[in-house]
């Protein structure tokens, strides 16, 4: 496969993601404007409603888009070395890494819309921790530790990474994490789950098994969203007033941070120590680093990708 069959082949692959981005939002559209011609006032949907409307045009008319055309695409085929299960420890290590970028990433997006906010004079709201803190914790709970580690893992890891690993894993890391941050549609968000997305691609190509990566995805979420979701709500269940309950909650809150950030320090330390013992395959079509960006990213498929989640960014911002 030479340069511009590479090229075209990356373009097919951000065309089915640009799909998957384009159905989920038409969908999401259509719904709007049937439930506004059945005499329903869109602007008193609760949070939980929302919820429910995300996850319906994402997972019941985007995703089936999306399988579609990636399934065009055969996957390569899986290099017998450097593939193995990973041991219990391993996984722990794994975690405090995945916390450890979250952690990190996290800094950098708020950091940058707080200077953003500053500088414009107008205030972004974070769409994502609103909606998860207004909601019902049981629609957040199946939302985010649930539904979507799974889907999310199956898109950016298995279906993607099956496709693009005969070009290398750096490609296949880089790719990955860059489109599972971009899909998130905020700053918010992007910088960590970019890098959650390359830890995520990282495990996989080591242990070729998507289950690993779909729990992993699963604890961090729980940890990072559900936990502090449930904590926060105690906090506020007392009305303002200093109950058994809400102070219990504010004990947990206090325990809870110090974890995460002692986690997130220890993570960022593995990170660093064991940086030069990462496993990185070759790939028959290996793109080198020089021409990486512009072949995997340059073309009019991932093109058409990156400019529907700039909109979705640029919708979040206002």
């Amino acid at each position: 496969m030479d340069q511009s069959g590479i090229r075209k082949y990356f373009s097919a692959v951000g065309a089915a993601y640009a799909a998957f981005s384009a159905a989920a939002l038409a969908s999401q559209c259509v719904i709007l404007l049937l439930l506004r011609a059945a005499g329903v006032d869109i602007s008193s949907l609760g949070t939980t409603a929302s919820l429910a409307l995300s996850m319906i045009s994402m997972y019941l008319f985007g995703f089936p888009v999306f399988l579609a055309l990636i399934r065009r695409l055969p996957p390569g085929p899986v290099p017998k070395e450097g593939v193995k299960p990973m041991s219990f420890g391993w996984l722990a290590v794994c975690l405090l890494i995945c916390i450890g970028v979250m952690e990190a990433g996290n800094m950098i997006g708020n950091g940058l819309m707080a200077l953003t906010s500053l500088i414009s004079g107008h205030k972004a709201d974070n769409t994502v921790v609103t909606m998860v803190l207004e909601g019902d914790i049981l629609p957040v709970i199946l939302f985010s530790a649930l539904l979507a580690p799974v889907f999310e893992e199956l898109m950016f890891r298995r279906l993607l990474i099956d496709r693009i690993r005969i070009f290398g894993d750096r490609t296949a890391i880089v790719v990955s994490g860059v489109m599972f941050g971009l899909i998130h549609g905020n700053f918010y968000q992007f910088f960590y789950a970019c890098g959650l997305g390359m830890v995520f691609a990282y495990v996989y190509l080591r242990t070729g098994r998507v289950r690993t990566t779909i729990g992993l995805h699963m604890a961090v979420n729980t940890l990072g969203g559900v936990v502090g979701t449930i904590l926060l709500k105690g906090l506020s269940s007392g009305g303002g007033q200093m109950t058994a309950a809400s102070l219990m909650a504010a004990l947990g809150m206090v325990f809870y941070a110090f974890l995460l950030i002692a986690a997130a320090i220890a993570g960022l330390v593995l990170l660093i120590c064991l940086w030069n013992q990462r496993i990185l395959l070759r790939g028959p079509f290996e793109i080198p680093a020089s021409r990486r960006f512009q072949t995997a990213f340059l073309n009019v498929g991932m093109m058409l990708f990156v400019l529907i989640c700039v909109l979705e960014f640029w919708m979040n911002m206002r």
